[in-house]
């Protein structure tokens, strides 16, 4: 069949004015297009990188555009953490919580902030918070272990610790556990810490003393040792667990429980030696 070669029509030519136009159409769009990136995306992407000043300055200008945004002062309280400012970010996970953000990781953040302000009450109920959020949590655990440590309170932070340890997923994470707690330091007693962190600036903390050493032994008990009560026999026990001597530390937490007349500390016996296996 033939074909007719002046029927054919050939595509009429774009005026350079209409083209002109049309790459500025298309160069909007693209403008319209990158716009939709928020401040507080923004902000995310570059505390990812590691880019903490730059996130902060974004996370700023995310709380300018909307006030009212839990995440933007959770994650602005973490980069500020990171950049130093202790107070700012525990005055913006505060307010994170005072929005209503439901984030575990909210008060375990505030916690951690709160541990390096040496305010070891307020830190170990932020933990507890996050725990009840997510009981499994091993770093809480172990960081409210850290606390009560600091406290002065052995026995809840092995407890915690032993509890972390055994949730602990990652085998180098459990490692750095362990050696974490085969190296903690002497217990220290600082003085408390009255404010919450919500509650305004309180006096800064005093030097650290250690705890009154015991009381000389009397001329009667020389050549004797008084037999381990229950709280010395779990503190053994769970030292030993820590160690690796499980027969010996199950052994230890069952004379504890034998020896308990507390029921709130029996009934935590019997849940650490449930954790082990041994009821």
């Amino acid at each position: 069949m033939a074909v007719d070669p002046g029927g054919a029509r050939h595509a009429p030519t774009i005026p350079e004015g209409t083209a002109v136009r049309a790459w500025i159409l298309v160069l909007t769009l693209v403008a319209v297009a990158c716009s939709t990136v928020t401040p507080f995306d923004r902000g995310f992407a570059l505390s990812q990188r590691g880019q903490d000043l730059a996130a902060k300055e974004a996370f700023d200008e995310a709380i300018r555009r909307s006030p009212d945004s839990a995440p933007a002062y959770a994650n602005r309280g973490l980069v500020r953490a990171r950049l130093g400012d202790l107070d700012g970010a525990i005055e913006d996970y505060t307010k994170a919580i005072a929005l209503g953000s439901r984030d575990g990781e909210v008060p375990f953040n505030r916690g951690l902030a709160l541990t390096e302000k040496r305010d070891y009450r307020d830190a170990v109920a932020d933990f507890t918070t996050a725990l009840s959020v997510n009981p499994r949590h091993a770093e809480a655990l172990f960081a409210r272990g850290s606390a009560w440590w600091l406290t002065g309170d052995t026995d809840q932070a092995r407890a915690d610790w032993l509890r972390a340890i055994a949730l602990e997923p990652d085998p180098r994470q459990k490692s750095r556990m362990l050696a974490a707690v085969d190296s903690a330091p002497p217990v220290t007693r600082p003085p408390a810490v009255t404010s919450s962190p919500a509650a305004g600036p309180a006096a800064g903390p005093g030097p650290e003393t250690a705890p009154p050493a015991s009381a000389p032994a009397s001329a009667s008990s020389l050549g004797a040792r008084a037999p381990l009560d229950s709280r010395a026999l779990a503190a053994r026990g769970l030292d030993r667990e820590l160690k690796g001597d499980r027969p010996g530390a199950i052994g230890d937490l069952r004379a504890a429980l034998a020896a308990e007349i507390d029921p709130e500390r029996r009934q935590g016996l019997r849940n650490l030696l449930q954790l082990l296996g041994a009821i």
